[in-house]
């Protein structure tokens, strides 16, 4: 996995180019936002840095199920929000499984197939830099429904995009 190859590389690309909406109508949505809802320590319909990486150190935490203090990618695939039922229910499975593939070869920064809580917490915030496009140091509701890129690939993957 240390090199993505092309082909992954430009459907990562044009998933993270497609627009997305976050409503309760595409697959996924509903989904996404109950996940935005639970990252708030205080709800105000924004999340900053520290919420967003304390909730992210605490999905680490439970992905990596043997205590090693890494996460491999069988406990990445294993570890889920529920997108895996709804990819089912919607019959991609496939796609579904390809953007895993692409978030974790993304996240694993040294290749060597496993992602250290170093690497992880350095993605976490190259995702939240990402998704905060008014640049604010927060994120609302809708950039993080439609500008994380988990959210945007996986949904994206699930809708068949």
């Amino acid at each position: 996995m240390k090199y993505l190859t092309t082909r992954a590389l430009i459907l990562f690309m044009t998933i993270a180019a497609v627009p997305t909406q976050a409503d309760e109508a595409t697959p996924g949505g509903g989904l996404a936002k109950d996940i935005y809802g639970s990252i708030e320590d205080n709800p105000n319909g924004r999340v900053d840095l520290g919420e967003f990486i304390n909730f992210g150190r605490s999905i680490f935490d439970s992905m990596d199920s043997d205590e090693s203090g890494h996460v491999d990618f069988s406990e990445f695939t294993e570890w889920d929000f529920g997108f895996n039922f709804i990819a089912e229910e919607k019959g991609q499975e496939q796609a579904y499984k390809a953007a895993q593939k692409i978030i974790f070869a993304f996240w694993d920064r040294d290749g060597d197939g496993k992602l250290q809580l170093k690497e992880y917490h350095k993605s976490m915030n190259w995702d939240f830099n990402r998704a905060d496009l008014n640049d604010d140091a927060f994120l609302s509701r809708n950039e993080f429904l439609e500008g994380y890129i988990v959210n945007v690939a996986y949904r994206a993957a699930i809708a068949g995009l």
